[in-house]
């Protein structure tokens, strides 16, 4: 839809439009809309995608697609791009956007509750959190399922990231908000709630057994969720786990059940990581 307005307001292609006002004055000369001047490039990511069995395959990018998602970059160009939104619309001693027109953009419009920081929402095509680290935060994630993206910026301390990947998988932004984090000298292992939710998944997978074996049941992930999974002659579990609260060494989940709520607490301790659900308390086997 902005792609139809920009294109009735100047009278000009979309593509065009964005060519001659941001690729050509930034200089970012490795960034396309076009299959024929990607073709021409000698150093393009190939594109993947993950199969339902893990595997990954080579693909292609769907190309047709312009304002929604259509433009192909690299980092380095975006870099610029980062630099001149920085430097409230400026870049090479000359202004590309008004210093205004940055600031509307970097304005909240619509709140977005439920996310890993306080104060997040939507400016105009900009994700905006108001306390990234006591810090705002600018920026957008983007894919096309074979390519995807994230490019972020905090104003305050002049500092910016770009992240692209060439295959679905591992959040570029989470990946992004690392590295803004770690420029920030923050501790991301500590202090991104998402990156504690991944450690801990990661300690808490396995196989787990009850007293003497007499019950064993598996803790797996799946997407955000853990997962408990036993497969018995006549019984099957298959217990989504949502976590409550993550603790030093103690890990406390729940699983949903019409309205009630059963608790799954896993503890650390002297080397060994435990499950209480229900009447059952199982040790997660070495």
């Amino acid at each position: 839809l902005l792609g139809m307005i920009i294109e009735k307001l100047s009278g000009v292609k979309y593509e065009e439009y964005v060519k001659k006002r941001i690729l050509e004055p930034l200089e970012m000369r490795r960034t396309y809309f076009y299959k024929n001047d990607v073709d021409k490039d000698p150093n393009v990511a190939t594109p993947y995608v993950i199969d339902r069995d893990g595997n990954l395959k080579r693909s292609v990018f769907p190309y047709g697609i312009t304002a929604d998602g259509g433009l192909l970059s690299n980092v380095r160009d975006l870099s610029k791009y980062i630099m001149m939104l920085i430097n409230r619309g400026r870049s090479g001693g000359r202004e590309i956007v008004s210093r205004e027109s940055i600031e509307e953009m970097e304005k909240i419009r619509i709140e977005t509750p439920g996310g890993y920081f306080r104060g997040e929402g939507y400016g105009l095509g900009l994700r905006i959190i108001s306390d990234f680290f006591g810090r705002k935060l600018v920026g957008h994630g983007g894919s096309v399922h074979v390519y995807n993206a994230y490019l972020g910026y905090i104003p305050s301390e002049r500092i910016g990231v770009s992240v692209l990947t060439n295959a679905p998988g591992y959040s570029p932004t989470f990946i992004g908000q690392y590295a803004l984090a770690l420029m920030l000298g923050r501790d991301p292992e500590k202090e991104l709630v998402y990156i504690l939710h991944e450690r801990v998944y990661e300690k808490l997978v396995g196989d787990y057994v009850s007293y003497k074996e007499t019950m064993k049941v598996k803790i797996e992930r799946r997407g955000p969720l853990l997962y408990i999974t036993f497969r018995g002659k006549y019984v099957v579990w298959d217990i989504p786990l949502v976590p409550e609260k993550i603790g030093e060494n103690e890990y406390v989940f729940y699983s949903p059940s019409l309205g009630a709520k059963t608790p799954a607490v896993f503890y650390e301790r002297d080397g060994k990581i435990e499950m209480i659900y229900e009447r059952y308390k199982f040790v997660k086997k070495i």
